[in-house]
């Protein structure tokens, strides 16, 4: 299970182009289903059924005092930066701070509660594919260079989800568990 923001389809349309130019690249890349595109604010991981009421009640005190707020999506790039990037990414260029304060509190709610802890810190972001070897990561990176500025649309952010994937041989199935308003 993960906490995140769900993205409108017309931003997912937009990102699902970018990917289709992106995959003309030589690189070998799992690129995510533009249906699957999401920001991921707290990754859980594998939850027992007598802990999902919990972790419904920490991520509504975790929004509780926070307000809907604009996220607009803009700008390429890879995790980690330089020679062999492992993530493709599309970042945000207004919002960053509210996502980042909900994964914030996210973290600290549910890691004190006895969940899973991330190690790294939060950087808002859309993950869109997964580089598989280093083979023709050059190409995608001048690709990636080239629209680098590219802009995706926006959205309110006044609700995330609780999310239960489904790992299938075809890709993961990812189906809300349980919407939380902010």
């Amino acid at each position: 299970m993960f906490i995140s923001v769900e993205l409108p389809d017309d931003v997912k349309n937009k990102i699902d182009l970018l990917v289709t130019e992106l995959e003309k690249s030589t690189a070998q890349v799992k690129w995510v289903a533009a249906k699957n595109l999401h920001i991921t604010l707290k990754f859980l991981g594998w939850v027992e059924e007598k802990d999902l009421e919990k972790i419904i009640g920490l991520t509504r005190q975790s929004v509780a005092d926070t307000g809907s707020f604009k996220a607009a999506f803009g700008g390429i790039g890879t995790f980690p930066e330089g020679k062999s990037p492992r993530v493709v990414w599309v970042g945000t260029e207004e919002g960053g701070d509210g996502l980042c304060g909900l994964a914030n509190r996210l973290e600290k709610n549910l890691s004190d509660a006895g969940f899973r802890s991330e190690e790294r810190e939060f950087k808002p972001h859309l993950t869109i594919g997964r580089v598989k070897e280093r083979k023709g990561v050059d190409d995608l990176k001048i690709r990636i260079s080239k629209l680098g500025n590219s802009k995706f649309g926006e959205m309110t952010v006044d609700k995330i989800h609780i999310m239960k994937s489904t790992l299938t041989p075809k890709g993961p199935i990812y189906d809300i568990f349980k919407e939380v308003k902010l």
